[in-house]
């Protein structure tokens, strides 16, 4: 397995992490996580972690 691959696997596995602990378990076109690209997947995590802090600030 070349770095690159490693890495984007690395990377990936660590955003759906972040959405697991978030209660996240599919994306909102109810895909599973490892089915979206490491791009959709980091706009999911992006938008759900915006909308927490807005929450938490309140």
């Amino acid at each position: 397995m070349s770095k690159i691959t490693y890495e984007l696997k690395n990377s990936k596995g660590k955003m759906i992490d972040a959405l697991l602990h978030m209660n996240l378990y599919k994306m909102p076109d109810g895909r599973q996580l490892y089915e979206a690209t490491e791009k959709e997947l980091e706009s999911v995590l992006n938008m759900y972690a915006s909308s927490s802090e807005d929450f938490c600030s309140h």
